[in-house]
């Protein structure tokens, strides 16, 4: 009992709580402290302590390394995560010859432990760690690590031939076409347990760029994409 707060937050209070020290934490600090000392699991840390403040809670500081352990290790574990469905079919129907990789916006632990631990991590051949690179999507550095990363596979691979996927219209969907990249927007709106929150970065402009053009670029599930791959003969 003595590994959290007195009286923690509940639920109801460390949703609201969380999602605005991400926001704070994601601005004063991006990319989750980046590459240096203040990185990864200080950065964590920090976050969390702001979440007890806007949750109006409290305790001294040895309580709070207390509590934080026990955070930090449920999100070490598998019961941190979740494989979505949709997304082992896809790895399960994708042609096994598709050069497949990671470009997210999370800490580096996610790409060195967290897929390996959830059993994913040999679908793909490289990964782009938001953390790692010092930037994070919608900017063109990260997209540009990452074609950096395929190319080590496909040498004469060209920016048009690249396919991003992902769930965040600004983020995934406008970063990777502004860059240059084919892109598909996942709407994860209808999929339980998903929240958005980076909801505040600002969409960079396309060739193109128009309702129309991320509607038809809309998909619900990663197994359409699979199955597009499959009909294009990919």
């Amino acid at each position: 009992g003595g590994a959290r707060p007195r009286a923690p937050p509940s639920a109801a209070e460390l949703k609201p709580a969380f999602k605005q020290a991400y926001k704070e934490r994601c601005i004063e600090a991006p990319c989750f402290g980046g590459p240096t000392p203040e990185g990864g699991r200080a950065w964590w840390r920090g976050t969390i302590k702001r979440v007890l403040e806007l949750s109006g809670k409290s305790c001294d500081d040895a309580a709070f390394d207390r509590y934080f352990r026990r955070v930090y290790q449920h999100f070490c574990s598998p019961k941190g995560y979740e494989v979505l469905p949709d997304a082992a079919e896809f790895l399960n129907k994708v042609d096994p010859g598709l050069l497949l990789g990671i470009t997210s916006n999370t800490p580096s632990r996610h790409a060195d432990s967290v897929l390996p631990m959830l059993g994913v991590h040999d679908g793909f051949k490289w990964f782009t760690c938001s953390q790692d690179v010092g930037h994070e999507k919608p900017s063109p550095e990260i997209f540009e690590a990452a074609f950096d990363q395929a190319r080590f596979w496909l040498p004469d691979l060209e920016k048009h031939e690249v396919l991003h996927v992902g769930d965040s219209l600004a983020c995934d969907f406008c970063g990777a076409r502004a860059f240059g990249f084919q892109a598909v927007l996942l709407d994860r709106s209808n999929t339980p347990g998903v929240v958005a929150y980076q909801d505040w970065m600002t969409a960079p402009e396309y060739p193109g760029k128009s309702e129309s053009d991320v509607r038809d670029g809309t998909v619900e599930s990663l197994v359409d994409v699979a199955d597009a791959l499959a009909a294009a003969g990919r």
